[in-house]
């Protein structure tokens, strides 16, 4: 028998369902968050901000596989940086990866996030598994 606080409604199970990978890195201030949505079979990245009042905004994207393996490509130091452009209902947006030293910047609009090396590394982890589970699903 189920205990009344652990039934989920069947909104959450879907959501559940929905999302495969659903990883975040936070700071204080800023968030930077993969997901794979395996009913839509895509991989979105977004950057959060706080603002005063503990509040969180988002800006996602959502981004191709190779797009996915050109960060993967910064997150290893074979190139120091790569950006790509998508639109949306008419509203374009610019990602920007970029190398400085042992940091990686992600950047979308105006909302922007650091990685140190250990989260890069564990980054690098979920975007491969977010393309393998992109190129397995029906």
């Amino acid at each position: 028998m189920e205990k009344p606080n652990q039934t989920k409604t069947e909104t959450e199970q879907s959501q559940n369902r929905s999302i495969k990978l659903d990883k975040c890195f936070f700071g204080q201030k800023t968030a930077l968050k993969v997901q794979y949505n395996q009913d839509k079979n895509s991989i979105y990245i977004g950057i959060g901000k706080k603002d005063e009042a503990d509040q969180w905004t988002w800006k996602n994207a959502k981004i191709k596989d190779t797009e996915a393996a050109e960060i993967i490509r910064v997150l290893t130091g074979k190139t120091d940086s790569t950006s790509f452009y998508h639109t949306y209902n008419d509203n374009i947006t610019q990602i920007w990866i970029n190398r400085k030293e042992e940091q990686v910047f992600f950047k979308i609009d105006e909302f922007a996030k650091g990685l140190n090396t250990g989260e890069q590394e564990v980054l690098k982890i979920v975007l491969l598994e977010a393309i393998r589970l992109q190129i397995i699903s029906p």
